[in-house]
């Protein structure tokens, strides 16, 4: 097994969604849904530091308001780019970053994970993998985890991928926050 130094979390949180106006800060069951990230990843025993990746002030104000750090990123990564390059984003502008060696990426609109994050990085740990990605009991990628290692975040390169299964809610249109709900 290879020794792990620092793992963090990081929330992509962007301002605007094209489906969903304002989704991140939708309210969720009487709480913006960020709050379920949040609230999993404050659960986590074994990550060093958690942040908000965003380019809205309303959910830096409320990421500060739960005492959490953020890091502001561009409009460029605010659109449909890919998350990777959110979390490298991320990566370069935490505090400690070069020590980093692995990410764990928590979206919001997946409010109803059923697996800790704990939990899922044990088995990404145990597989030695580059990449962790979950998928819902279809077999369809759903984005509910990634676990990203040092090693991929700087090349790309995934020499192992693990993936799990995470049958839980995927939010993107109105329709499925009443689902959720």
């Amino acid at each position: 097994n290879r020794t792990v130094q620092v793992i963090v979390i990081v929330i992509p949180a962007k301002g605007h969604s094209s489906r969903l106006p304002n989704k991140n800060m939708a309210i969720l069951n009487g709480r913006p849904m960020i709050d379920y990230a949040i609230d999993q990843a404050l659960e986590s025993k074994t990550a060093r530091a958690i942040y908000i990746s965003t380019d809205s002030n309303e959910i830096e104000a409320h990421a500060v308001s739960r005492n959490l750090p953020v890091i502001r990123r561009p409009e460029a990564l605010g659109g449909d780019v890919p998350i990777l390059e959110v979390y490298r984003h991320a990566l370069q502008n935490m505090d400690g970053g070069s020590k980093v060696s692995v990410i764990i990426g928590l979206q919001v609109d997946h409010p109803d994970r059923e697996r800790s994050v704990d939990d899922v990085l044990s088995e990404f740990l145990a597989g030695e993998a580059d990449r962790l990605l979950s998928k819902d009991a279809a077999g369809n990628k759903n984005g509910a985890h990634y676990i990203l290692s040092r090693h991929f975040l700087d090349t790309g390169d995934s020499r192992k991928d693990v993936v799990i299964v995470d049958d839980c809610t995927n939010i993107h249109l109105a329709e499925e926050m009443e689902r959720a709900e």
